[in-house]
């Protein structure tokens, strides 16, 4: 399938970005920090792009995805990588009714059973970081969930755009909306190891990223991929692993293996009943 080789570079790029977006707000308020890095990733994007597009659906992803980037950012104040990745991937449960909804697609049995074994093994993944989780951590980091599966429905109701210019186009939106923001809560530090991190969120961890899944949820449904997508958790722990010198417990490779049966179950049954938009 097509879409398993922008999964592997999607999963290769987003587990280290949570550490470095964690990092990066060592030294800039969540706000600022990722207006520039939508205002870089937005330009990098534009050479490539077919033309930009302002229309009512590039204004309603924006303000999603803008959203959304917002309420993980101010989350990551209160927890970790591991925590941030864990609470986002529940994802997958918020996309399921949206995808219905919005685009008409029914999940497959298999599917359905998937995502509902993955978020197990993410619970049980979870167990472990309960103790460091904050009330307003988990809260702003699960209303970035919802507002992920949003976006992630609304790139496959657009999907016949140009991905290219979709990004762009709402990159650069989404870095106005945050710059008039940006002065809520505003602190700024310049420092080399910020514009690495900066780097990275804009170009791999931003553009590349966001065109990768993008590209993912036009080739395939949104169940399915975000489904696949548990595949980040796994390797953000293996990250965490290597950073802290410590080996997994039981707990983590017991929700490692359920995200992994969860992906393998949602692949059982190839195909999707699709309820067309016109019934």
């Amino acid at each position: 399938m097509k879409e398993l080789k922008f999964l592997i570079a999607y999963v290769l790029v987003t587990s280290p970005s949570y550490f470095f977006a964690k990092e990066g707000l060592l030294f800039s308020s969540p706000i600022f920090f990722m207006a520039i890095r939508y205002a870089i990733s937005g330009a990098i994007l534009i050479p490539f792009a077919k033309k930009l597009a302002i229309s009512r659906e590039i204004i309603i992803l924006s303000l999603l995805t803008t959203t959304s980037t917002i309420f993980w950012a101010l989350g990551l104040l209160y927890v970790s990588p591991a925590q941030s990745s864990v609470l986002s991937y529940s994802m997958p449960l918020f996309s399921l009714p949206i995808a219905f909804l919005v685009v008409r697609e029914r999940p497959s049995m298999f599917e359905t059973a998937g995502i509902m074994v993955g978020f197990i093994g993410i619970c049980v993944y979870g167990i472990p970081l309960v103790g460091g989780f904050t009330e307003v951590g988990m809260i702003l980091t699960v209303i970035n969930a919802f507002f992920w599966a949003a976006y992630t429905v609304y790139y496959r109701k657009i999907r016949d755009m140009d991905p290219v210019s979709i990004n762009a186009s709402q990159f650069l939106i989404g870095s106005a909306i945050m710059l008039a923001l940006s002065p809520v809560g505003f602190y700024f530090t310049y420092s080399g190891t910020f514009l690495i991190d900066l780097l990275w969120m804009a170009i791999i961890g931003g553009a590349f990223s966001f065109l990768a899944w993008n590209y993912m949820i036009r080739l395939s449904t949104v169940n399915r991929v975000t489904v696949m997508a548990f595949s980040v958790p796994i390797f953000t722990t293996v990250l965490q692993a290597l950073i802290n010198m410590s080996f997994p417990n039981i707990l983590f490779i017991a929700g490692i293996t359920l995200m992994f049966a969860g992906i393998y179950i949602s692949r059982l049954k190839e195909g999707i009943n699709i309820v067309d938009a016109a019934q």
